[in-house]
């Protein structure tokens, strides 16, 4: 298989590629959720247009076959949309990054979702490491990687721009799983 697929399943969740209609439910379900923003490098969405504005961006890089690549996590039993979860391949490895709406955490869902992702790069026998990074204070975000079996590997000093926290880089977690962990 060449990572990443379009689609991905697991017991409860559907990882699928965007369609512009869905925009307006992802920006009711996490891109408005200013909660989940607060570590990330992007601001809450403002209005559905902005959420479709990203999405239309997602939907180019799956047609181009290139850059961050984003899948909805959408839950198989009613098909509420929960999150985000996307990756961006670089050679030899892929780096993940996730957003889950806050009504949605503590179920499981991420690390469910994060560890299909994680086998699936693996499936495609380019990739040899897969790895992640959080800002250094987001307990959730290195909970859920280290679920998965990401090793923590250290600290990024003034690596990741975080605009809801401050207007300096901050300093960033890097966790990564290799081929064979």
């Amino acid at each position: 298989m060449e990572f990443p697929p379009e689609e991905l399943e697991t017991a409860r969740l559907v990882l699928r590629r965007p369609n512009i209609e869905d925009a307006e439910a992802a920006f009711q379900s996490y891109a408005s959720d200013p909660k989940i923003t607060r570590y990330l490098t992007w601001a809450a969405h403002t209005s559905p247009a902005q959420t479709r504005e990203h999405f239309q961006q997602a939907i180019d890089a799956w047609d181009l076959r290139m850059g961050h690549r984003m899948w909805l996590i959408e839950r198989r039993a009613d098909g509420a949309l929960l999150g985000t979860i996307g990756c961006t391949v670089h050679f030899h490895r892929a780096e993940i990054g996730f957003a889950l709406g806050s009504q949605f955490w503590g179920e499981g869902y991420m690390p469910e979702a994060m560890k299909r992702v994680c086998e699936a790069a693996f499936e495609d026998d380019r990739i040899a490491r897969v790895q992640a990074l959080c800002d250094e204070e987001n307990a959730r975000s290195s909970r859920v990687m280290q679920k998965v079996g990401l090793r923590y590997e250290g600290r990024l000093r003034q690596y990741g721009h975080h605009p809801n926290r401050s207007d300096t880089p901050r300093d960033c977690a890097m966790y990564a799983i290799v081929r064979g962990d």
